[in-house]
């Protein structure tokens, strides 16, 4: 890849959404977006790979076309119910008499240690957020470089993937004739392109309403605190609507982005729609279309609550929720989820681009997201350590400032 143009690829579960950008003078500015329909994906996971490397080469190929440009590597973002999440520590102690000042060595062993006992068999780590050190058992810091102890605890967060299921979307990136850069999870990316830091100071809950999975991350102190995935999205309300009326699948999504209205409000002398099914004409109620979402819309109402509930966080965020993703443009969802949690909602909007692309929606946050990352990646080392797998280089450089830090 260029030293100043990066390229984030975005594998949903139903569109490939990319972003081209340049990056100079600490400035990004986006170039050119491409969106796709995916195939050769089924909830995340590769079930064909070829058709997945034919997708992911002819969005990327206009990418270049339209640009002049030649892309090498990309920034990819993924989503799936391949993906967990989990607390897990790690301590260790140095000495029984003398404290010992804690160095880089000693943190990154911490850190290694933590990934070690909270990873699964045949998975492979995506992201980490270190949450607290504790000294001594009585002394509490998110930064123990310098300080003495004798014993030193991490609690950690970690956010996990099969393996085999990350190396098929890798495989089918590299079949396209293209090189994966960095891997991070669909939502975690969106955080970096339309949350501020404020908000995740703060405290705030990212919902990201995507096309089978919704996942909510709570932000506190800047700091992933808690991660939930739920599993519904944007495809029950069309199979719903599909099931319904007797519709194929595209005409039941079409209806969903042009028609289904999920407030009363907004209902109240709503005009009848009407549809081509087969030799004839059929007229739908706007009313009905919503009767024929409402049953699996409530209950991930339920969900959302029920997780928002169950997490000790729920009460510190105080910048509320923002809401992301393909399925966040539904007219009246966030009303509702506002309604049904109590918590005030508003709509993810990128930050601090300059762009020659317009329509920048909700849809294009991870793929921003990616962007994000790699431009700030030697400027923010809480997220650049969000990511596993450091390149031989930054091995080095890593080996060597342990080493001054702790001899000199």
């Amino acid at each position: 890849m260029k030293k100043n143009l990066i390229c984030g690829l975005d594998i949903g579960n139903s569109k490939l959404t990319a972003v081209l950008a340049k990056n100079e003078k600490q400035r990004i500015e986006l170039i050119a977006t491409a969106i796709s329909t995916v195939s050769g994906l089924s909830k995340g996971t590769v079930n064909d790979l070829a058709d997945l490397s034919n997708c992911i080469q002819q969005t990327l190929d206009k990418l270049n076309k339209e640009t002049g440009s030649k892309i090498e590597g990309v920034l990819i973002s993924i989503n799936g119910n391949y993906i967990n999440s989990r607390s897990t520590s790690a301590t260790v102690a140095f000495s029984e008499r003398e404290n010992h000042q804690i160095g880089l060595s000693d943190i990154n062993y911490l850190r290694k240690q933590a990934r070690l006992l909270g990873v699964y068999i045949d998975e492979t780590i995506l992201h980490e957020f270190p949450q607290i050190y504790v000294l001594d058992d009585s002394h509490f810091t998110v930064n123990p470089l310098g300080l003495l102890a004798r014993k030193v605890k991490l609690d950690s967060y970690i956010v996990g993937a099969s393996h085999a299921a990350v190396g098929n979307i890798k495989t089918a990136v590299q079949q396209s004739g293209y090189e994966v850069v960095s891997v991070l999870h669909s939502s975690v990316a969106s955080s970096l392109s339309v949350l501020s830091e404020e908000e995740r100071r703060k405290g705030v809950l990212l919902i990201d309403l995507g096309f089978n999975f919704t996942s909510l991350l709570f932000f506190k102190d800047n700091i992933l605190r808690d991660f939930r995935t739920i599993s519904f999205g944007g495809n029950d309300i069309t199979e719903d609507i599909s099931k319904a009326f007797e519709l194929s699948w595209d005409l039941a999504e079409d209806i969903k982005k042009s028609s289904l209205i999920l407030s009363t409000q907004g209902l109240a002398g709503a005009e009848k729609l009407v549809v081509r099914k087969g030799n004839s004409y059929k007229t739908l109620e706007k009313k009905d279309i919503y009767e024929a979402a409402k049953q699996k819309l409530d209950d991930f109402l339920d969900k959302i609550k029920e997780a928002i509930d169950s997490s000790i966080w729920k009460n510190k965020m105080d910048c509320g929720i923002v809401g992301v993703g393909g399925s966040s443009n539904l007219e009246g969802i966030l009303e509702k989820i506002e309604a049904h949690t109590g918590m005030p909602v508003k709509l993810g909007h990128i930050k601090n681009t300059s762009s020659k692309v317009s329509n920048l929606g909700p849809q294009f946050s991870a793929a921003v997201g990616l962007i994000y990352y790699r431009a700030n990646l030697n400027n923010l080392p809480n997220i650049k350590s969000y990511l596993m797998g450091k390149t031989a280089f930054e091995r080095a450089v890593s080996f060597l400032c342990n080493l001054y830090q702790d001899y000199f």
